[in-house]
């Protein structure tokens, strides 16, 4: 991959739904910004900076980026207040989940602009709670961990919410009925300190714990400079009893608390005690009771402080999940709030949690350069067939290094090394650059090398250089309109769902898809780059056996990708 551009780089405001532009920019400055945007109500645009020397860049794509509620909604909440309640109202609206009530000494009013960029879905509503003001679930909630033949395993938990306040105070709370410490309660709450703190009561006996962080660089909730004019923060906590070993000292009984703040995480500690299976309760948003008000007896560590019991401050978009946010998808919460998304090419493919294979075909030429380097965590290396043009210029990453490609002939191509079975739902990508030449980009298939046996799944150039993406059993293909053999980078993304859905996306953009709910069935084999196959039972065929152009960045995924993802992996390319 590189930051030299060879294509001009797409810069500007790009709308969905309707014929890009062709915006001419002479004289370009050095630092370009991308927007990537829906034009329906209610939706965003994300912004990309990348540096170039290129002029007269060219406004020439489209591409798809949902709103920061649509993400939300995408990790599949079992509780979404959006705060957006009218100023007056006594109901705290749910978009998914028990409405609330609105209650306390206090009233709670209406903030005409929430934490969410405009730029994000936003602006939205959010609520001011001033001290003794909360909002209160209608009905209680219960939630049970997975069920695995006659086992149930304790229940995973993960609580979300953007904050404003220079105060502090309880954010959300699980109330259980009564008031006995029963197991499962839990708070998430920011201490005197501006640290971000977890309560929890666990078994045995019904302890009560408190974990705030360790030392005063952990990211806080506000801090004394900000304290008369407080900042809007992301807060995220993770509840999760798996015990992995090294994460928890307490073996198979412990419960691991994880905090992000703005995305990244605040801290990680391990806590000894049982988590329960089911967690019940009434939610509460804003001032409760803080029951776990510890302060760390050693005086060397002392940075927890007393939270206060009345909240005061704003907040918004508050979110629970009955599941383990993982780390990707709290950093893409909080980018897609704030309205941007930062980050190389490389850094944003490494990131997702499903990566089966990513070559970025960086490898050194040399009289014995056969090996491609896997830089996914998997290490699946794999192997170039004869002896292609290594060290070429590269598709755009986002970097200002110079990255490089591969240069294939038509008589080459890369193989995976060992064989693999692909799960229903999965997803390829990679950036070709054809002057002219055609055939397969990417395919899974039975064998290595050679052109005797027929691929399961192909993507490739046809003689006339439309791009297809095509599946063998049952026969399906999804073909484009124009002709990509322009010397230009270009990145190709084909995705199957597990119900059978194929999508084709150009440069971040959906060009086609196949809807047929028709699910293949999962196939044994060997991912391919460049060629190889018989594609005479294909209705559409490459141009030829072998591709003679460019390759660059060659990933597989073990899961469909989202527009959204698409849109990431495009735009990270500036």
């Amino acid at each position: 991959m590189s930051g030299h551009h060879p294509h001009p780089l797409r810069a500007g405001r790009v709308r969905l739904r309707r014929p890009a532009p062709r915006a001419v920019l002479a004289g370009c400055a050095a630092l370009l910004t991308v927007g990537l945007a829906v034009a329906a109500p209610g939706g965003a645009w994300a912004a990309f900076t990348g540096t170039t020397a290129s002029t007269g860049n060219q406004l020439v794509t489209e591409a798809a980026f949902p709103d920061y509620r649509t993400a939300v909604q995408r990790s599949g909440p079992v509780i979404h207040h959006p705060f957006d309640d009218p100023y007056g109202s006594g109901t705290a609206a749910a978009l998914v989940g028990s409405t609330g009530t609105y209650n306390g000494a206090a009233a709670a009013s209406s903030v005409g602009t929430g934490a969410i960029a405009a730029s994000a879905g936003g602006p939205r509503r959010a609520v001011h709670f001033p001290e003794s003001a909360y909002a209160a679930a209608d009905g209680t909630t219960s939630l049970t961990g997975a069920v695995t033949g006659a086992n149930t395993a304790p229940v995973k938990l993960t609580l979300e919410a953007w904050v404003r306040t220079g105060h502090g105070g309880a954010v959300v709370s699980l109330l259980p009925e009564g008031s006995s410490a029963t197991p499962g309660r839990t708070q998430l709450y920011v201490n005197e300190r501006g640290q971000v703190c977890v309560g929890l009561t666990l078994d045995p006996a019904t302890t009560l714990q408190e974990v705030c962080g360790y030392d005063a660089a952990d990211p806080k909730a506000w801090t004394s400079a900000d304290r008369a004019s407080p900042a809007w923060h992301h807060l995220v906590a993770v509840i999760d009893p798996s015990g992995q070993p090294g994460s928890v000292p307490c073996g198979s009984d412990g419960t691991q608390v994880l905090v992000y703040v703005d995305g990244t995480v605040a801290y990680d500690r391990g806590l000894c005690g049982t988590w329960p299976q089911t967690v019940a309760g009434r939610w509460r948003v804003g001032t409760a009771p803080i029951t776990t008000d510890v302060i760390n007896p050693d005086p060397a560590q002392e940075l927890e402080g007393p939270a206060p019991d009345t909240w005061s401050g704003d907040i918004d978009e508050v979110a629970v999940y009955a599941g383990v946010l993982n780390a990707t998808e709290v950093k893409k919460h909080y980018d897609m709030g704030k309205g941007t998304v930062a980050g190389t090419y490389a850094t944003s493919v490494k990131a997702f949690p499903a990566l089966h294979l990513y070559w970025q075909l960086d490898d050194v030429p040399g009289p014995e350069a056969r090996a491609v380097v896997d830089a996914s965590p998997n290490a699946r290396d794999g192997t170039f067939s004869s002896y292609p043009d290594l060290g070429v210029t590269g598709a755009p990453t986002g970097t200002t290094t110079t990255g490089t490609a591969v240069r294939l002939r038509g008589v080459n191509d890369i193989s995976t090394g060992a064989s693999r079975t692909t799960p229903a739902a999965f997803s390829t990508e990679v950036w070709f650059n054809s002057s002219g030449g055609t055939g397969p980009l990417a395919s899974f298939g039975p064998t290595q090398t050679g052109t005797s046996t027929v691929p399961d799944w192909a993507v490739h150039l046809t003689a006339n250089g439309n791009l297809a993406f095509s599946i063998r059993t049952p026969q399906r293909t999804v073909l484009t309109a124009r002709d990509h053999r322009d010397g230009a980078w270009h990145l190709v993304t084909a995705t199957m769902s597990a119900g059978g859905r194929m999508r084709l996306y150009v440069d971040g953009v959906l060009v086609g898809e196949d809807v047929s709910s028709t699910t293949p069935s999962p196939r044994t084999g060997f991912w391919r780059w460049g060629g190889g196959g018989d594609y005479s039972a294909f209705a559409t065929r490459p141009g030829a056996a072998f591709l003679s152009g460019r390759l660059d960045e060659a990933s597989v995924y073990d899961r469909e990708l989202t527009p959204e993802d698409v849109a990431i992996h495009w735009g990270a390319g500036f």
